[in-house]
């Protein structure tokens, strides 16, 4: 009976390091979603470029143009932060679960992720850029101060939020 006691735990050892690999699938989607945010981006990107050479935006007005070109503009922003918070999590996946420890030295010390803990500390900075991005877009979107509603303040509310939490997980490191 003790020699068959080895053998199971050395089988369960292997399935569990054997199924690692199924982080590819987290990977590939990541990656995938990756290169269709960047087209979006681009493709918005062109899209403003486009209507205001061609004279859309000026016939509405000098300073309501200028506001909806900027809107647009940060929403395409939105999108290529998007895709890189999803490229940083598919490299972060990558190195984690299936990249050897000893190839974090050759590179630089933004992409040395060590823990899942780095991951999320680096993907929650990520969200308080783009929840910025969203709020200051949605500020715009409203022409006026007196336009405001109270549910735009939830935006800045959650970034204090995640910043905190941000904050916390770095003094647990520490």
């Amino acid at each position: 009976m003790s020699t068959s006691e080895p053998d199971k735990n050395n089988l369960l050892l292997k399935i569990i390091i054997w199924s690692r690999f199924s982080s590819v699938l987290a990977i590939a989607s990541s990656l995938v979603s990756t290169l269709f945010m960047f087209g979006l981006g681009t493709v918005d990107t062109i899209k403003v470029f486009w209507r205001v050479a061609i004279g859309n935006e000026v016939s509405r007005g000098q300073v309501e143009s200028s506001v909806i070109v900027i809107v647009d503009l940060l929403e395409a922003l939105d999108d290529f932060l998007v895709a890189l918070a999803l490229l940083y999590f598919a490299w972060g996946i990558y190195s984690l679960f299936i990249g050897s420890k000893d190839d974090l030295v050759n590179y630089p010390s933004w992409l040395r992720i060590n823990s899942i803990t780095n991951l999320k500390k680096t993907l929650l900075e990520i969200l308080v850029v783009l929840l910025t991005v969203v709020f200051i877009k949605g500020i715009l979107e409203y022409e006026t101060i007196q336009t405001l509603t109270w549910n735009i303040l939830v935006i800045p509310v959650s970034i204090i939020a995640i910043a905190l939490s941000i904050r916390l997980i770095l003094t647990e490191n520490e």
